[in-house]
Order: structure tokens, then sequence, then C-alpha cells
């Protein structure tokens, strides 16, 4: 059976706007990612309590439990096909994490920051192992990694107030999933990820009028990462 979330289609007076598919396998693949996803939202409130104190209480819980369930949801259903889909859900996991950590105690923690990119890694090194011809994009992807890690170091040092240097490490963690994609999605992703960032710094600038104002870069720079994944 074709998943439920076939297209969607709006049809105003003289025509219909057709939006692009959304294709699951079969509905036990929908009900399992949501399942999956549920739960580990339940567990990452209680993984990142030392830093969100509110995530263990009631409603937390349950929003952390519901927004897992839609990541997954959503990311079972765009890379259902793809290979890769382990590292996609891991990297959806783990950036909603880091972005509730963020907005809640201005951090990107490294362990959390190093996890997200083990993870990717892992899922992109075993497919490489069984298929050699993912090769090109392994090496790409750790080249990626590498490179826009270095770019960020050298500008922490020039201008320390511009990133955190959690900011830093999470590009080059994002970087890796660009890599694995192609170079295309680094640029992109990266683009994506300064523009958000400057619109958030620029909103935090007309609230407070303070330009040194800290503000939680780590969601803008997930959201743009997910830019650069998805064509």
């Amino acid at each position: 059976m074709q998943c439920w979330i076939r297209h969607l289609v709006l049809a105003p007076v003289g025509g219909a706007i057709r939006f692009p598919a959304m294709l699951c396998s079969s509905m036990g693949a929908v009900f399992l990612s949501a399942g999956m996803g549920i739960a580990a939202g339940s567990l990452l409130a209680w993984m990142v309590r030392s830093w969100v104190v509110w995530s263990t209480r009631r409603w937390p819980m349950v929003g952390f439990s519901a927004v897992g369930g839609v990541v997954s949801l959503g990311v079972g259903c765009r890379f259902a096909t793809d290979p890769a889909l382990p590292a996609w859900w891991w990297l959806g996991i783990t950036g909603t994490a880091l972005s509730v950590i963020d907005v809640s105690c201005r951090r990107l923690p490294r362990a959390w920051v190093v996890t997200t990119a083990a993870g990717g890694f892992a899922v992109f090194a075993v497919l490489t192992v069984t298929d050699p011809a993912n090769g090109v994009a392994l090496v790409r992807s750790l080249l990626a990694a590498v490179v826009v890690f270095a770019v960020g170091v050298l500008a922490y040092l020039v201008i320390p107030y511009w990133m955190g240097f959690g900011d830093v490490t999470l590009y080059g963690a994002l970087a890796l999933y660009w890599g694995w994609i192609g170079w295309h999605a680094v640029f992109r992703g990266i683009t994506a990820s300064l523009l958000l960032l400057g619109i958030t710094a620029a909103l935090a600038w007309i609230r407070h009028r303070d330009s040194k104002a800290r503000i939680a870069a780590g969601p803008s720079l997930i959201l743009g990462g997910w830019i650069g994944v998805l064509p």
C-alpha cells in the first residue's frame, strides 16, 4: 500500500496546484517510523536534562515525543528509498536535541555535536564497506567536514564574537552530511545557514538593540543544514 501522504492538491478556480509527492513504502513503515521517533523523543527528554532542566516534566516530555514522531515521520517518508536513511534520521533526532539545548542555555555541547557527526559517519562507512562505489562520497564527506571546520576555526580566531566554537563544530558536523550528497549541497547548506543566522541576529538586534546580544545559532544552522540536504 502506498503512503497515505502521497500528494496534496489544492484546486483553486481555474486550475490546480500539485505539491511534490512524499513517498513511503507502506503504512507499516509509516507507523514504525513515527513510533521510533516518539520513543526517541522521550529518550531525548531524559538525556538533555542536564542542559534543559524542565525537559522531564510532563508536558515537555509530551512535546519531545511529538516532535520526535513528526521528525521521524518526515524523514522516513522523504528518504524511504535512500540507503542512508538511518543517517538522516540520526541527524533529525540529534539536531532536535541540539536545537532545544541551544535555545535553553545558549550552548552546543561538544559531546552532542560529536555524536551527531559520529552517527552519520558510521552509516556512511557501513554503506561504503557494503558498496565500494560509495567510497568517493565518503571521502568527499570527510573532506567537506575538515574544510568547513578549518575555515570555521579560522573565522573564530579572527572574529571571535561572530560565532561560538560550538557553532563552528556544528558546521563541521553538518558538512559531513552535506558532503555525502555533493559539493552543491555543501555550498547550499553553508549559504542557507549563514542567511538564516543573519536573519536571527538581525531580529535579536532589533529586539534588544545590542550588537553583542547572545543568540541561539544552533536552530538556524540546523535548519539551514536541512536546506542543504533536501534537493
